[in-house]
């Protein structure tokens, strides 16, 4: 992944450098094997000559290992940034939404993603290469002792095989613990005011407990599984791939088959083949653990790459043709009809819980329902590609934490004309002019009146400029004198509406083109005869 998403220039220098770093342990083993041959020898005339050589060596490994940890470090960054960005992107454009578990995957699962994904792949690069050097300059020493250095560190692969699908379960079951764990602890504090109320701390702290209980153990299980795999690869390494290798070479050297000197450059060396192997199985067992998170974000990246629909510049009418609405396998209402044109207002009333929400859900984002036909401008069409025809105010706004400008516009670039215009025929201007529209709603949203945050919600569908405006119980939080207002103003324009309705006056009604009556569409539940 670090090759996909890094630069590829910044990826090849970092891989040179590590490279060149990794040659520190030939100069190392050429030290050793150098001076001991002179030692054997009691010939010194060249040493100061070849230490000022090995010194400069050391001095370009050491430098190269500088920039090796600096490329290391900005690759694991832009790649977090890059696909952080990428994957919150893909979470939005879900069409079923945004699950419970999300915030968990772009904290936990994402540092996790960090350090036993992205690092690994450097760290398998960089041992790839000091085995390859380290290998090669012992085939050039002794041949035989080499072969049986390499043999031997085959074992330690063996063992890793054997704990891989055993971690990677444990790797499974921390995860689901940890989303979990997440998602309580959020509604937990998101309750905390309720809980205080009633005293009911030290219940929720005992609940919470027993979830942190089961991730702790789940967390434990994992690095426990870990663990025993290095021990064992570590037992096997030290059986195969030092001691055994280590007495032939003491047998070649007392039958006069090779130096001393090159029998202990090759056991130098050798920890650059044998330990570089062993890193890479440890790091294979890392990747191991990131398997279903790494799954979990393609879909997450494929999700950001879908095309959105377009958008009809016009809609002259938009026709929906016997619509059935369910909830939980439980059918709300059937056989409902909408005839949309340009202006029009059309009024949704019935009982709590009829359908008339599930109504507006299904029209902006298809789900809840089907409908027999679709026809927009006299084409037949599915219903998830109408969502960008609707604009969506709703008695519970979403509010996000950034200022009254952005929660207005989302981005969109609007004139401060646009925007004062349309905070007055809300009855927001008093606010603006004492606040501001760069007022920041993170840290104060509290400090507004559920009324002025659902004509902010109201002020942004409006300001989306969308064809048809959907609104749902937006004056439930209002004065009766500011819900009128704001009323007759919609009214009296020319927006398409539809609008779900339970507080209202019969006289009201006179104001929609169309009323549908979810009450005479449902039949009553057993409860209600």
């Amino acid at each position: 992944m670090i090759f996909k998403y890094y630069p590829h220039w910044k990826y090849f220098l970092m891989n040179l450098a590590g490279l060149i770093y990794s040659g520190e342990n030939l100069v190392i083993a050429t030290i050793v094997g150098t001076l001991t041959n002179l030692a054997t020898r009691r010939s010194f005339s060249q040493l100061p000559q070849f230490l000022a050589v090995a010194l400069g060596c050391l001095v370009v490994t050491y430098l190269a290992q500088v920039c090796f940890n600096w490329f290391t470090t900005d690759a694991v960054r832009h790649t977090n940034q890059t696909l952080r960005t990428r994957a919150f992107r893909g979470m939005l454009a879900q069409a079923n939404g945004v699950d419970d578990t999300a915030l968990g995957f772009l904290t936990n699962d994402f540092k996790l993603l960090e350090t036993n994904r992205f690092e690994a792949e450097i760290n398998i690069n960089i041992a790839a290469f000091t085995l390859i050097l380290a290998l090669g300059y012992a085939l050039y020493l002794n041949w035989l002792i080499t072969l049986l250095f390499l043999a031997g560190s085959c074992v330690p692969m063996l063992i890793s095989n054997l704990f891989q699908k055993p971690l990677q379960r444990a790797s499974e079951n921390w995860s689901q613990q940890n989303d979990q764990y997440v998602n309580q602890t959020k509604n937990f504090l998101a309750g905390a005011g309720t809980l205080a109320l009633y005293r009911k701390q030290d219940a929720a702290t005992a609940k919470n407990q027993a979830m942190v209980n089961l991730l702790e153990s789940a967390l434990a299980k994992m690095n426990l599984q870990n663990l025993v795999g290095d021990a064992c690869i570590n037992v096997t390494a030290n059986l195969f791939t030092f001691l055994t290798p280590f007495l032939v070479g003491i047998y070649l050297v007392i039958r006069g088959q090779t130096t001393l000197g090159a029998l202990f450059a090759i056991v130098q060396v050798s920890n650059s083949f044998v330990n570089p192997i062993m890193s890479i199985l440890g790091e294979r067992n890392h990747l191991a653990t990131t398997k279903k998170i790494v799954a979990r974000l393609q879909g997450y990246l494929d999700a950001a790459q879908q095309p959105l629909p377009e958008i009809p510049a016009t809609v002259d009418d938009l026709d929906f043709h016997q619509v059935t609405l369910q909830r939980q396998q439980h059918e709300l209402v059937q056989h409902v009809d909408l005839d949309i044109r340009p202006g029009k207002k059309i009024a949704v009333i019935g009982r709590s819980g009829s359908g008339k929400s599930t109504l507006l859900t299904f029209l902006r984002s298809g789900q809840f329902g089907q409908a027999q036909a679709i026809h927009l401008n006299h084409q037949s069409v599915v219903a998830t590609h109408l969502a960008g025809l609707f604009a969506y105010a709703s008695q519970s706004p979403v509010i996000f934490a950034d200022t009254l400008r952005f929660n207005l516009t989302l981005g969109t670039p609007v004139s401060d004309e646009r925007l004062m215009k349309v905070c007055r025929k809300l009855d927001l201007g008093g606010l603006v002019d004492q606040s501001g529209l760069d007022y920041s709603l993170g840290a104060n949203a509290d400090q507004l009146s559920g009324g002025q945050l659902a004509r902010i919600e109201l002020g942004r569908a409006l300001l989306s400029q969308r064809p048809i405006l959907l609104l749902d119980e937006i004056t439930a939080a209002l004065d009766k004198e500011t819900a009128m207002d704001i009323h007759q103003w919609l009214w009296g324009s020319s927006l398409t509406i539809i609008e779900a309705i339970h507080h209202y006056e019969p006289e009201d009604l006179a104001h929609y083109d169309q009323v549908i009556d979810f009450d005479q569409l449902t039949a009553p539940t057993s409860a209600e005869k």
